[in-house]
């Protein structure tokens, strides 16, 4: 099988202090073939406010540093996660436009709360408190993915963790799936397969694998082809985790092939 992670963070990302020779080092150690970096760029901040640049320099500067180190050993590829592209559209377009032709990859995520509580990220909300809250979260994320998918296709190529906000839900010791949600997803994967991009199944360091088969079932049900994997590391020691579980879902679900990303066109690995 393809072993590749790519969906990862440096200290780029406001979450992260890892430095991105470590983390290439943990992908080696890991046995990856492939690892992206795809530091955050979310046009709403982690207190909700409005964001409109990406540090391209700082990016690609340690992207070259990387591949001067490791070229030949491991596929390096650039990638970014734009998330909330649907709360300022035309600043995440001319966002990717500065990454040139050296941007490989695109995630295409919803951290937080738009149009509601104060636009925070997800993970600040209290969902133990006001379980009612957890719903309204699944609801306005799926809201805005259906934004996404219908009126922002080219700000993304792959749709990052749509289960997002069961994070936090069940942190919060609620629980919930989006099996009462599956006409809203069937809906979003459909538009996702028609429109010729992936969805992600993103691991969580390895934490959140149990809520991925009904999913990966319905979006090959609804026309889908190509799955990205990440484990949405910030860490060196979370690099891969997940990942080798993660391909055999998609093998258990029927898929033939695991797809990483170059200069934005998918290319399909066999399982």
């Amino acid at each position: 099988m393809y072993l590749c992670d790519i969906h990862s963070h440096t200290s780029i990302s406001p979450d992260s202090q890892a430095q991105l020779p470590h983390m290439v080092r943990a992908a080696l150690d890991a046995g990856l073939r492939e690892f992206c970096v795809t530091d955050h760029c979310d046009l709403l901040d982690l207190d909700g406010q409005l964001t409109a640049s990406f540090d391209w320099a700082a990016s690609q500067r340690q992207f070259h540093d990387a591949q001067a180190q490791f070229g030949g050993r491991i596929v390096l590829r650039l990638g970014i996660e734009l998330g909330s592209a649907t709360a300022q559209p035309e600043t995440a377009r001319a966002i990717l436009a500065q990454g040139g032709e050296e941007l490989d990859f695109v995630l295409g995520s919803l951290h937080n709360w738009i149009g509601m509580e104060g636009g925070r990220d997800l993970y600040y909300s209290d969902y133990g408190r006001d379980p009612a809250l957890a719903r309204k979260a699944v609801e306005s994320t799926l809201a805005h993915t259906w934004t996404l998918v219908t009126q922002c296709p080219d700000c993304y190529d792959s749709l990052a963790h749509i289960v997002y906000p069961l994070r936090y839900i069940r942190r919060d010791g609620v629980e919930m799936s989006l099996a009462d949600y599956e006409e809203q997803v069937r809906a979003i994967f459909t538009q996702v397969a028609a429109g010729g991009r992936a969805i992600e199944l993103n691991t969580c360091r390895g934490h959140d694998l149990d809520c991925w088969p009904p999913l990966l079932r319905w979006f090959k049900e609804c026309g889908g082809e190509m799955v990205t994997l990440g484990a949405d590391a910030h860490r060196p020691d979370q690099v891969a985790k997940g990942i080798p579980e993660a391909l055999q879902m998609l093998q258990a679900a029927g898929f033939g092939y695991v797809t990483t990303y170059e200069r934005r066109r998918p290319v399909l690995h066999k399982l």
